[in-house]
C-alpha cells in the first residue's frame, strides 16, 4: 500500500512539474510573440476605423467635438475592459488548452528566428487587411442577407397570423 501511495505522489509531483514547465514556456511564448504590442496595434486600427466612421456619418466641423468626446469615452472603456492585463491570462489559457508542451516549444523556437519575428511583426497588418477584405465582402452580401431576413420575417408573420 505504501508503494502505491508513494508512486501516486511521485506521479502527481511529476505532472505538476510538467505543468509548471509548460506554464513557464507559455509565458515566454506570450513575451516572444509580443502580444501586448498586438493590443496596441488594435487601438491604432480602431483609430482609423473611427476616422472612417466620422466620414461615413458625415460629421461636420461643428459636430467634431461631440464625436471626439464620444470617441474618447469609447477608447477609455476599451482600454480598461480590453487591456493587455486582462487579456494576458486568457491568452495563456487559450494556448494552454490548445497546444501541448512540445508544440509550445516548437513555436518558441520558430518565433525566436528572424522569420518568426518577421511574421509576428507583419501579422497585425495582415489581420487588418484580412478584416477589411472580409468587411467588404460582407457589405456586398448585406442586401441579399437583408432580403432573406425580410422574407423570413414575412413568412413567420404569415404562419403566426394565418387569418390575415
Amino acid at each position: 500500500m505504501r508503494i502505491i501511495i508513494l508512486a501516486l505522489l511521485l506521479m502527481s509531483s511529476g505532472l505538476h512539474a510538467s505543468e509548471e514547465s509548460k506554464r513557464e514556456k507559455l509565458m515566454e511564448l506570450v513575451n516572444v510573440m509580443d502580444m501586448d504590442s498586438m493590443v496596441d496595434a488594435m487601438y491604432s486600427q480602431m483609430e482609423s476605423m473611427m476616422q472612417n466612421m466620422s466620414t461615413e456619418m458625415g460629421i461636420t466641423p461643428s459636430e467634431k467635438p461631440i464625436f471626439d468626446e464620444y470617441y474618447r469615452k469609447m477608447t477609455a472603456v476599451l482600454k480598461e475592459e480590453v487591456s493587455w492585463q486582462k487579456m494576458r491570462p486568457i491568452a495563456v489559457d487559450i494556448y494552454d488548452r490548445n497546444f501541448n508542451e512540445a508544440e509550445i516549444t516548437d513555436m518558441l523556437n520558430f518565433y525566436k528566428t528572424p522569420t518568426g519575428q518577421s511574421i509576428l511583426q507583419k501579422m497585425p497588418i495582415v489581420m487588418q487587411d484580412s478584416m477589411q477584405m472580409s468587411q467588404g465582402l460582407v457589405q456586398n452580401a448585406l442586401p441579399k442577407i437583408q432580403a432573406i431576413a425580410a422574407e423570413l420575417s414575412a413568412d413567420l408573420e404569415a404562419e403566426r397570423n394565418p387569418e390575415q
